[in-house]
């Protein structure tokens, strides 16, 4: 993977401007070039190690700054047999997870209910949305004060905010496909 000098360098010159400083102001604090400054902001130049530290100390930014946004891969596979099984407090059901990690801003679980089986609560956030997706059986989903009964390709949709249970009231094996965003685990 090529390193994002463009992406840097274009960090570099939001954060000089910011603090109100001309190229020649980050030349005297960093000891480096203004020439040499101008082709990073430009992402013709790539910094060394040691000017890049230079420029994060005159700029007083984190070197991490410059990374942190940087997704080295934007694809992400989980195989059947890799997914990570997940446990939650008051709940029952198996939970596997099918897509979450590092900053994911989407988090997707397969929930499996026997007949009786809930989950409660788990979810519950501030800020965010849910969507289930019912594959196989019946549920009943309670949000606040109302009930939804869902059958094989129904979906519903809320805002995590409110206190919601699902239960499987059926007589088979519950499957649903529970995207929440953002996720929480």
């Amino acid at each position: 993977m090529r390193l994002p000098i463009e992406s840097i360098g274009h960090k570099i010159r939001t954060i000089r401007k910011e603090k109100g400083y001309t190229l020649e102001i980050l030349a005297v604090k960093t000891g480096l070039s203004k020439g040499l400054l101008s082709q990073v902001e430009r992402g013709i130049s790539q910094p060394s190690l040691d000017s890049l530290w230079k420029i994060t100390r005159a700029l007083e930014a984190s070197l991490v700054h410059f990374f942190e946004d940087i997704d080295q891969k934007h694809v992400h596979l989980i195989r059947r047999e890799d997914r990570r099984q997940l446990l939650f407090p008051n709940s029952s059901g198996v939970y596997s997870l099918l897509a979450a990690g590092g900053k994911a801003k989407l988090g997707l679980l397969e929930v499996r209910l026997r007949p009786g089986e809930e989950t409660r609560d788990r979810f519950v956030q501030a800020d965010g949305e849910e969507c289930l997706y019912l594959l196989k059986g019946n549920i009943s989903v309670y949000v606040g004060d109302e009930v939804f009964r869902l059958k094989p390709e129904d979906s519903l949709y809320f805002d995590s905010s409110q206190p919601h249970v699902v239960v499987n009231e059926g007589h088979e094996e519950a499957v649903i496909l529970w995207a929440l965003t953002p996720p929480q685990f």
